[in-house]
């Protein structure tokens, strides 16, 4: 399969991610770079809510329900938008300038820049449009797309009922369900649709929304956003590499679209424009979506969020104190604001928190290496990225000189000292309360770090270029007008600004982005030496359909891959992850279902649970090791079973010994 193949799907993928957001983002008066940022935001809301209610009204997974919700959605937009929006905020002056079609081409140009450079690594990193990460909790991922599929609920409720868990947040297997019902594709290739769509796209449009929430909305600023938002490995590539940890791709992604949303609705962004009740409205719209992606980006917006509301706490505490009247009661009454605002992030804090037991990952490094890890774009052991380093440092020091925006350095110091806490910290109360949220996992925070630089270091790009580098092409162009005609010397600028966006391009397109693809394209090699599945054992997976019943149930070891003949081809496994609750009865089939010619209770077992086939993959297993199954071995042999078919060493058996 061909990458233009998928082209069709990649259509039906856009469309399906921003059109429900954008007639929300519409009829609330948003137009322009914010409408297109904030309409996935919106729409992963649309499709997670409608997941939750549409099997209450039994209706089945489809673009049904997430169409019928998007137009209640848009419906109560427009009247809230009308009733809250100041007289005449709607009207804007419709000016059809060339200036202004040139702007618009620069910020389209901006997006497409950065889809294409962050594309092209995630199109190196998938390496063919059917691949799929080899790695554990992919098993649970694609295997939760398919039950979805199978039962028609897509319900945060009730997707882990794969499982036997509770509560997990579904919002990117809603997604991906969604592309795989309307269009037919295979699974991993809906994946593959989802995952470029979110991290080409959604990332970098949210990444230019808040840098226009720090700058303005320039061309300038666009384009060195869109630019930078590719020049990280710590984000997209990463979360699409360790783990796999795709829900938490999908709430990092939408991120910078609610922290700009925030920082919009609290007053700080660069210039105020329409009605603050909008913009709060549009704020609450986006967190359904982001916390069933995942609840820590969630969590992760709280914590950026804090040293906004603290500045602006600060400025009124100094409101207050200038004023003759009740100045006691009105500062006690800050105080008390405070601590209850504090005591609820800390019970928020500990309730989304995961068990201790499973935040269970190690530090990996000293305190001065995350440090310099964080200071220098290199988190994760990475090359240090230094264009990006040196942009992000001038940045800093031009909002501390300029003495505005406060709350874009507390946001990084936040998140980077949870990075640090969680890379350098030994094991211990201290760290498991700042870091148990993302499960003390070092990953999981470096792919935020991003979030805080990327603003940085498009301060840095643009306050360089109006500094030095705009004035000089400009008197380039001065000098050149008195020696040529005027048609010859105004290209002149254009292209010295095209050279300085190749030059940032390629300064930023390095070793840390390359070593994070290459590293990524290494957990989607399929190959006989895979850790998952290999190759011989996809080949057979493939003829499954044609040697198995559709109600057929079949035994596996989950741990050596067997347990994703339930996402490839529909045929349901005893266990379906390698976590999952057990049947009563499966342990036994595990252990002994090779003596069932001599066991008289294992046939009985066999039978409740209406196993006709065993699917084995062998004792290679996802992370190196063994955890038995050995009554899997030898079936043939034992008089149990017989072979259906075999690829290498990847076998199908139909078991005989039980009246089958």
């Amino acid at each position: 399969m061909s990458w233009w193949s998928i082209v069709p799907h990649l259509c039906l993928g856009i469309g399906v991610l921003f059109v429900p957001g954008l007639c929300v983002g519409w009829v609330s008066r948003l137009r322009g770079i914010a409408l297109l940022a904030v309409a996935p935001a919106i729409t992963v809301s649309i499709v997670a809510v409608a997941a939750l209610i549409a099997p209450l009204i039994n209706m089945r997974w489809s673009i049904v329900p997430v169409g019928i919700f998007a137009l209640i959605v848009a419906a109560i937009a427009w009247v809230a938008t009308k009733l809250l929006s100041p007289a005449g905020a709607a009207e804007r002056p419709r000016t059809q300038t060339p200036i202004k079609w040139l702007n618009v081409g620069g910020h389209t140009l901006a997006l497409v820049a950065a889809a294409f450079l962050i594309s092209r690594r995630l199109v190196v990193a998938f390496g063919r449009p059917e691949a799929f990460s080899q790695t554990f909790d992919n098993v649970f991922h694609l295997n939760a797309v398919r039950y979805i599929l199978d039962t028609g609920s897509g319900s945060s409720i009730t997707v882990s009922g794969m499982t036997g868990g509770g509560f997990y947040p579904a919002a990117w297997h809603d997604l991906v369900a969604l592309i795989a019902v309307t269009t037919g594709a295979s699974i991993p290739v809906s994946v593959n649709v989802i995952n470029l769509i979110v991290g080409s796209i959604v990332w970098p449009l949210g990444c230019i929304l808040l840098a226009h929430k720090v700058l303005g909305e320039r061309v300038a600023v666009s384009v060195a956003a869109g630019i930078l938002s590719a020049a990280f490995g710590a984000f997209p590539l990463l979360l699409l590499d360790f783990g796999v940890l795709y829900p938490n791709f999908l709430g990092n992604a939408l991120l910078p679209i609610a922290v700009a949303l925030g920082i919009q609705a609290l007053g700080l962004g660069w210039s105020r424009s329409g009605s603050a009740a909008v913009s709060w409205l549009l704020f609450a719209a986006v967190l359904p979506g982001l916390t069933l992606a995942h609840p820590s980006s969630t969590m992760a917006l709280l914590a950026m969020l804090l040293p906004p509301l603290l500045i602006l706490w600060f400025r009124g505490v100094v409101a207050i104190r200038r004023r003759s009247q009740h100045v006691a009661l009105r500062l006690g009454g800050m105080a008390l604001l405070l601590l209850l605002g504090l005591g609820a992030v800390v019970v928020l804090w500990k309730a989304i928190r995961p068990p201790e037991v499973a935040a269970f990952w190690p530090p990996i490094e000293t305190t001065g290496r995350a440090i310099g890890e964080v200071l220098t774009s290199s988190a994760i052991g990475r090359s240090v990225s230094w264009a990006v380093a040196l942009l992000a440092v001038a940045g800093l020091i031009s909002v501390i000189r300029r003495r505005q925006q406060y709350w874009l350095i507390g946001m990084f110091v936040v998140i980077a000292s949870l990075f640090v806490i969680v890379a350098s910290f030994p094991f211990g109360s201290l760290r498991t309360f700042f870091t148990g949220v993302w499960y003390n996992d070092p990953p999981r925070l470096a792919s935020l770090l991003p979030m805080v630089l990327v603003p940085f270091a498009v301060v840095g790009a643009v306050r360089g270029w109006d500094r030095w580098l705009e004035p000089q092409l400009r008197g380039l162009a001065s000098r050149s007008r008195r020696k040529t005609p005027l048609a010859a010397s105004k290209p002149l600028a254009a292209v010295g600004a095209v050279a300085v966006i190749c030059l940032l391009t390629l300064a930023t397109q390095q070793a840390n982005v390359r070593e994070a693809t290459n590293s990524a394209a290494a957990g989607y090699r399929l190959a006989n030496d895979s850790p998952l599945v290999s190759s011989d054992e996809m080949t057979l997976m493939n003829r499954l359909p044609a040697e198995v019943p559709q109600d057929a149930v079949l035994v596996g070891n989950p741990w050596n891959g067997s347990a994703l003949a339930y996402a490839f081809t529909g045929r349901k496994l005893v266990q379906l992850h390698m976590l999952s609750e057990l049947p009563s009865g499966a342990v036994e089939l595990f252990t002994r279902l090779n003596t069932a010619k001599t066991d008289p209770t294992i046939c009985p077992i066999v039978q409740k649970l209406h196993v006709g086939y065993v699917l084995d993959f062998g004792h290679q297993e996802v992370h190196g090791g063994d955890n038995g199954f050995r009554g899997l071995d030898n079936l043939v042999a034992s008089g149990v079973a017989s072979l259906v078919d075999s690829q290498g060493q990847a076998k199908i058996y139909k078991l005989t010994a039980c009246g089958q």
